[in-house]
């Protein structure tokens, strides 16, 4: 007997450290795999982006209106692959260590309109309108990573620019209750089932269409930031053809 639980603690062991050691040479993979991605690709995509753009300003000289519409399209597919890259890299950190939040009292609207600007580069294609419905002089505070709720808003603003029909508008709602603050992202969208738009959260891994992959790694990346800071998710199809995403926060006491 006193040999047989010798054995079985001796093979216990050899496995403990065997699964460390294979958890190890993983981790090496993964930050091995967000060096190439940061290095290879999104590093050069970014000097792409930003050529682009000052060749669509004239900062070159001058462009003729069928030249500004082909690097428009190539403009908008760098922005989109960069995002991929960008929230796959954020993913594969994710897993292997959890965002560590910096939590400080910021003003919610001021993130909701920062974001509204830097997304008008991806709506601009579907040309699809942005309206904020909220008092903007008014300020909501609440305990947030400022980083991580620029996120959120972002990708649920993409998200919802993916969804929406071309020639759309894209409503985002900041209602404040007594102790809390939602905020809601609108489009003008196909009706889905219940389970279909949760699915949408889901992460998935071997899509051939990349505006699906795309929109599930927002979608995804948004509902793991809002549980990590102990907020609701909010996440739902009307059948008035309108899908709405957003989240509850905690507004701040002081």
């Amino acid at each position: 007997m006193f040999i047989k639980k010798r054995l079985k603690k001796l093979y216990r062991e050899k496995l403990r450290k065997i699964k460390a050691k294979f958890q190890k040479k993983l981790e090496g993979e993964k930050n091995k795999f967000n060096c190439i991605l940061t290095h290879d690709i999104k590093t050069p995509l970014l000097a792409q982006i930003q050529s682009l753009e000052l060749l669509l300003r004239e900062d070159f000289g001058f462009v003729n209106e069928k030249q500004k519409e082909l690097i428009s399209q190539i403009l908008t597919s760098n922005y989109f692959l960069y995002e991929i890259v960008t929230n796959t890299i954020f993913l594969t950190k994710y897993e292997t260590e959890k965002p560590k939040l910096k939590l400080e009292n910021i003003d919610l609207v001021e993130q909701i309109k920062d974001c509204c600007l830097n997304i008008q580069n991806y709506t601009k294609d579907k040309n699809q309108n942005i309206v904020v419905k909220s008092n903007k002089n008014k300020k909501i505070k609440i305990f947030a990573d400022r980083k991580l709720i620029q996120k959120i808003i972002f990708n649920l603003l993409s998200s919802s620019s993916s969804l929406g029909f071309e020639n759309s508008k894209i409503e985002v709602t900041v209602k404040e209750n007594k102790g809390s603050v939602c905020v809601l992202t609108k489009n003008k969208s196909i009706y889905m089932t219940k389970e279909k738009i949760n699915s949408l959260f889901e992460e998935k891994k071997n899509l051939c269409d990349f505006n699906q992959l795309g929109m599930s790694l927002n979608l995804n990346i948004a509902k793991k930031l809002i549980k990590a800071h102990n907020w609701d998710i909010i996440a739902l199809s009307e059948k008035n053809n309108s899908s709405v995403f957003g989240f509850v926060a905690q507004k701040s006491k002081l």
